[in-house]
């Protein structure tokens, strides 16, 4: 499991060296709200699974690594990833 979580985070370290990792926790909030999205559009209140699901995703990922990785708790990341998701959301809008 720590083999594979390090080859993960391998990989998104050198797409973070392209510049601030918020843009990264952006990105990937905006993705996924936009497929949940789409996912839930059935549902009458289909912004709610696609932003609490980002959300809980990036309390997951900012808990992995500060128990697993010993790095620090960024509320940062958390609110990048938030800002994504209300961005993502609004594109399902379109």
């Amino acid at each position: 499991m720590k083999k594979v979580l390090d080859c993960i985070y391998r990989f998104f370290e050198k797409l973070a060296g392209i510049g601030s990792d918020k843009y990264l926790h952006l990105l990937v909030g905006l993705i996924l709200a936009f497929m949940l999205g789409k996912l839930f559009a059935h549902v009458e209140a289909w912004a709610y699974p696609a932003i609490v699901g980002v959300l809980l995703l990036m309390v997951a990922k900012e808990c992995v690594d500060y128990y697993i990785r010993q790095e620090q708790f960024d509320f940062k990341d958390i609110a990048a990833g938030l800002v994504g998701s209300v961005v993502g959301v609004l594109m399902c809008l379109l």
